[in-house]
Order: structure tokens, then sequence, then C-alpha cells
């Protein structure tokens, strides 16, 4: 089937129940598939829809994230029966066809998250998931001070705002990380009720749309004090200008972006609606992992709690790494690989002695002893590491693996 067959917008195309994709990196992307799915469902009446990801390339959290997420809408509201058909490698990893619960991120933390679409219902989904989102950054990229306490606040900050005001309590979250430029994309949905209706019968009477969204990165800004104080996009907004990054929020049939240290504002308007009901919010945001970000200028004096590296603190208030808790494995050089990220992001932030716990683990590979402690001494040099960084708990075969491969490593530097 070739694509002049088919009824052409710009970034996708339909012909009978058929939607074909041309990208799935262009925002504009949305309301031609709103237009495009409302136009089979409720005009043509089809109750099955295939969609058709053959041209589909590269992917961006905006749009992908609101087009799985109003998929998502018809299916449970219409009752539409999707078929998915030429999905590429990583379209199926992000699990498009069926975005996944953050329950099972409750019943097994050990889970990546990103690069997955996950939804979320509930506060113990939001918790979990800016606690893991955080980590597996943390695992990926070595990030300059704040940075993750941003993802953090972001995540938690934009979830929680689904919960408490969407009206709808669903929320869908992709979190993408390129490390070519060290930067980190994450894009939270709805189809709620919007940030102008939940705002209209507030104190703060927005005039429109695209007011109401500017008045939600404003300070202190909320429908109802009582539960909550309306910093959430106020703190983002700062943690995105201070990093020179980027935060684009639409909601209703209006559309904000900020960049160039948030001096760069442009606004839309007359956004293509799903219904009047489900007017939707997408909060996406980026931020360059290697550009630092003072969280206590951002957030009023504040600090940012990150409790999956709080709970490794022991009696002592030292950091103790548990390796046989935390690691996806010991024996590749990838698992060592994301360890020793997190060892250093850890001590970016905390400037503690932290003490790597081998208790329980009874034999790493050669590959993983070189990459992260050999590694790890190679780039600090012995004597700071031994400042750093406490090894404890090696049985004597770990120990001979470690002393291996720690002198073949230092045999190999110029």
């Amino acid at each position: 089937m070739h694509n002049k067959d088919y009824f052409k917008n710009y970034n996708c195309w339909i012909k009978g129940n058929v939607i074909r994709f041309a990208n799935m990196t262009n925002q504009r992307l949305i309301p031609e598939f709103i237009n495009s799915i409302t136009r089979l469902v409720y005009k043509f009446k089809h109750k099955k829809i295939i969609l058709d990801f053959e041209e589909v390339d590269m992917v961006f959290p905006l749009p992908v994230v609101p087009i799985i997420s109003y998929i998502d809408f018809f299916k449970e509201t219409e009752k539409i029966d999707f078929e998915f058909i030429n999905l590429n490698g990583y379209l199926k990893h992000l699990n498009v066809f069926s975005p996944l619960s953050a329950d099972k991120l409750i019943e097994n933390n050990n889970l990546k998250c990103l690069d997955k679409i996950w939804y979320f219902d509930n506060s113990d989904h939001v918790h979990i998931l800016s606690s893991l989102i955080s980590r597996d950054i943390r695992r990926s990229i070595i990030c300059e001070q704040g940075t993750l306490d941003a993802c953090i606040w972001g995540t938690n900050e934009i979830m929680d705002n689904v919960i408490q005001h969407s009206g709808i309590k669903k929320g869908f979250i992709l979190a993408q990380t390129r490390k070519t430029n060290k930067s980190v994309n994450i894009c939270v949905f709805d189809y709620g009720i919007g940030i102008y209706k939940s705002l209209r019968g507030s104190v703060n009477h927005p005039a429109n749309a695209a007011d109401a969204i500017l008045l939600s990165v404003k300070e202190g800004v909320t429908r109802d004090k009582q539960i909550g104080q309306g910093n959430g996009l106020w703190g983002l907004f700062n943690m995105v200008a201070q990093n020179n990054g980027y935060l684009s929020i639409i909601s209703g049939k209006g559309g904000i972006k900020f960049k160039n240290y948030g001096n760069d504002l442009d606004t839309f308007k007359d956004i293509i609606l799903l219904n009047r009901t489900n007017q939707a919010t997408t909060v996406n945001f980026h931020l360059n992992l290697s550009n630092t970000i003072s969280i206590k200028d951002a957030i009023g004096g504040h600090e940012i709690i990150d409790m999956f590296v709080e709970n490794m603190h022991n009696d002592y208030n030292q950091i103790v790494y548990e390796i046989d808790k935390i690691a996806s494995g010991t024996g590749t050089r990838e698992s060592a690989i994301q360890i020793r990220n997190e060892l250093i992001n850890i001590y970016k932030k905390y400037h503690k002695k932290i003490i790597i716990d081998f208790s329980n683990i009874s034999i790493i590979s050669s590959s993983f002893a070189d990459e992260l402690l050999c590694k790890l001494i190679v780039d600090y040099g012995m004597f700071q590491f031994q400042r750093i960084f406490e090894i404890k708990n090696m049985n004597n075969t770990i120990q001979t693996i470690f002393d291996k491969s720690l002198i073949k490593r230092l045999k190999a530097q110029p």
C-alpha cells in the first residue's frame, strides 16, 4: 500500500480504518491524530483501527506519550480495538501497545524505568516512578550538581498534579536519556480537565487556557491551598531556566514554551481538543545533565531528598551500597558501568564516604571487577579512591579476581 493512497496530513495519513504515522518527533502530529481518530470513530463508526508505524524512525516523548494516551482513552471509553503493525524495536521496547502500570515497579523495583511508557493513578505510583526514573538516570550518565534532584522534583510534582487536579487521576509518563549530548527528556500527559478548567473556579480567575498556564508557573498558584502550595511548576520552570533547558506546557486550547534560560517564551492558542471535557495537559521538559542547577535558588532555599539514596544510610550516617540488593548481576561490564555511574553521582551530591558492600556475593567476573573497581581506582587515583570509597565483605575468590584485574588494568595504563 503506497502513501499516495491515503488521505494525507503532514504527520499522519488515513485510509479506511488505517492510520499511518509519518513520524514520532513532531508535536503537530497530536492534533492531526485527534482529527484522524475522531473522524474514524465518531463519523465512520469504526470499532477496529489499525495503527501503522512503518514510516517511524526516531521517537521523542512528545508526541508519543500523548498519542499512546489518547489510544488508551478510546480503548477505555469507546471500546475501540487497536492493532499495531510495523513497530520497530524501540517502539516495542516502549510498550506502546500496552503501557505498563507502575504497580510492576512496586512489585519489583529492579525493573528499568527509562524508555518505557508507564501509567500511574495513585500517590504510591508517583513516589516510585519519580525515585526510580532518577535512579536509572543516575546509573546511565554522570550528572552535574542538581540535575538529578530536578528530575525528582519535576516528575514528582507534575505527576502529583495529575492525581490532585486532572479530574481523572490517571496519567502517562516517558523518560528518555541521550548519552550523546548528556540530556534527559521527560513527558507527562493526562487526558483530564486541563489547567484552565482546574483553575477557573479558584481565586486566580484565568482569562483563557494560555493565561491559566502562565499562572501555573507562578509561585503559590493552585486551585486549592488545602491540597497543594502551587509551587510545583514554578520550581520546575526555575530549574529548567537555570539549566538552559526547555519546558513546554500544553493544556486545553493553549500552550506555552520556554527556552534560553527562560527568556524566550512562545505561546500557542486554538489548539485542537479531543472534547470539552477531556481538555488534556502535556508537560514536557528537557534538562542538560552537564549543566548545574542550584536547587536552593530554584525553590527558595529548600533541599530535595532522594529517598532511594537516603535509604542507603546506616546508623552512623554512612552510605552503604549493597551490591547484592542494587546491582543487576555481577557478571557483565554493562552492570558494572551502571554501578560506577551511580557511585560517582551519589558522591557528587553527598560528598560522603561510600561503603561498597559485597555481602552475599559469591563471585564476580573479571570484566565486572575491571569496569567497576579498577576504573574507579585509575580515574580517582589510589589515594583519592581510598578517601572516598571503602570496600567491605569481599570473599577470597572475589579478592583474587579483583587483585588480578587491578594489576592488569594498571599495567595497561600509559
